[in-house]
């Protein structure tokens, strides 16, 4: 759900009209459902978050259509966590004619409330505390307030709570400490998965629209690379954020490597190293300072470099493998005996570029879920022979490759105008970039932001996903400062800069 949000602000559809939409649609479920006349009361618990901004809304609407409102801020209104519920918040402070407000700073204040709420008669109590968010013992004075709210179950007043009982766990349905007791749930936007009927907590259940539009589970957006960017914990120690190792380079080619591995140090990851053919290695280490090259003898990647490769793999939470590495005869039976090692430690990998073409006739070594493959239209068909259908029929396009990799049993990244990703089960369309992308180098960019991504242990789906919104925004960033003529160095260096708006 905050995935969807994010994606819903990121397609254009401001959070507080969400918010308006999610509060309006539970106002008339609970008018349906417990038949809520005008003179009625309600009484409305709320917290400090979006829970909290959408019982405002709530009170709102129930007070024009003249029903009492008594709502009870738990905790402090200066604390209010988000723009969208702190705007709402304002807005009742307006109506003090028609919602009766009371501000409880702290749990010793409850004694007096619950005196005061058994001399009236209340119809319906709101449960607007906590969210989806709860996470191991519930605070005061929030803790009180699930006390007095079910303290009055006995008295047969009904509950109704607003997304998931306060203090449960939504995706499980396991309560950690306490939660409330709901006759009635209306959850937003899709069924989560813990809220069982007929249960203690959850009585009976309604999910309810909230306006979220298809485009935003559809197409990948900042509520997708959100959750995928790891802080580096204060505590962290070099190489607890990430080890990446890049294999590739050959006499051809020695700029894409260096970039790959450019993109994943400028994501964060605390270390990257870089494996060439020894011919170039001097060329790489000038790219910059920054780069940990390590190199064997020769013009190619070779079988005789197993040995020193075996070992840096194993240090690596992740293998990037294929930029620049060429396709000839040596090259791949290199690659075919990497990718064996690979699947025998089952260890996370990326397969870009060259290496793609290499394996054509060993698709089998592909086949466990900690892969990413990388191609473009041109080497997808020349991987396993399938042509996409034309552009205009971009879900036509998405199945295909959602079948593809459903087939090999790895996450597929096809590279084009829209980037097309899927694990044979998930699946997701990323729109972002610019045409100036086909610049040279920005598949080696994409390819090491994906290692990067996976270094953190994010799922191979997540961060090709990631990886791919955020290859396209820097590119868009560099259009936008650089101008027409960037490149994909210029690129990396904007990837802090993306991330910073984003964040």
């Amino acid at each position: 759900m905050a995935s969807e949000d994010n994606n819903s602000e990121w397609l254009g559809i401001p959070k507080n009209l969400l918010m308006e939409c999610a509060g309006y649609s539970f106002t008339q479920k609970i008018i349906k459902h417990y038949n809520l006349k005008p003179y009625q009361r309600v009484v409305i618990f709320s917290g400090l978050g979006n829970n909290g901004g959408d019982s405002f809304v709530i009170a709102r609407h129930l007070s024009s259509m003249k029903i009492y409102v008594d709502l009870i801020l738990v905790g402090l209104p200066e604390k209010i966590r988000t723009e969208e519920s702190r705007l709402n918040w304002n807005i009742i402070q307006n109506l003090s004619l028609t919602i009766q407000i009371r501000i409880i700073k702290d749990s010793s204040e409850f004694k007096k409330l619950q005196v005061e709420l058994n001399k009236i008669k209340i119809d319906l109590i709101i449960d607007g505390l906590l969210g989806t968010g709860i996470k191991g013992k519930i605070r005061e004075p929030i803790s009180s307030a699930i006390d007095i709210i079910n303290d009055f179950q006995p008295q047969g007043k009904r509950i109704a709570s607003i997304d998931v009982p306060s203090g449960m766990n939504p995706d499980t349905g396991n309560i950690l400490d306490k939660a409330v007791k709901a006759d009635f749930v209306v959850t937003f936007h899709k069924l989560k998965k813990g809220l069982n009927e007929n249960t203690e907590y959850v009585k009976k259940v309604e999910v309810s629209p909230i306006g979220i539009p298809l485009e935003a589970n559809l197409f990948v957006g900042k509520g997708d690379l959100i959750p995928t960017v790891k802080i580096h914990p204060e505590s962290s120690h070099k190489g607890e954020n990430g080890k990446v190792l890049v294999i590739g380079g050959s006499k051809e080619y020695s700029g894409a490597p260096a970039l790959a591995s450019l993109a994943a140090i400028k994501m964060g990851v605390d270390l990257v190293r870089t494996f060439v053919p020894g011919s170039i290695s001097e060329i790489v280490k000038k790219y910059s300072p920054n780069l940990i090259v390590n190199y064997g003898s020769g013009d190619y990647i070779s079988i005789e470099h197993l040995s020193s490769l075996k070992e840096l793999i194993e240090w690596a939470d992740v293998i990037l493998l294929g930029p620049g590495m060429g396709i000839n005869g040596i090259t791949q039976e290199a690659v075919l005996k990497i990718l064996t090692f690979l699947a025998d430690i089952n260890k996370s990998c990326v397969i870009d570029a060259d290496a793609l073409k290499l394996i054509k006739n060993n698709l089998e070594l592909i086949q466990h879920s900690n892969i990413i493959l990388t191609p473009h239209e041109g080497e997808l068909k020349i991987m396993t022979g399938i042509s996409l259908p034309p552009m205009k029929n971009l879900i036509e396009r998405l199945e295909n490759v959602s079948r593809v990799a459903k087939r090999y049993g790895a996450t597929f990244l096809v590279k084009g105008k829209y980037d097309l990703i899927s694990n044979g089960i998930e699946r997701k369309i990323n729109q972002t970039g610019c045409s100036q992308m086909t610049v040279g180098g920005t598949g080696d960019v994409l390819a090491g932001l994906c290692a990067a991504f996976m270094s953190v242990n994010n799922s191979a789906f997540n961060s090709a996903c990631s990886a791919a919104f955020l290859n396209g925004l820097a590119g868009e960033l560099c259009l936008e400062e650089v101008g027409d003529f960037f490149t994909s160095l210029d690129m990396i260096n904007k990837i802090p800069a993306t991330l910073k708006k984003l964040l």
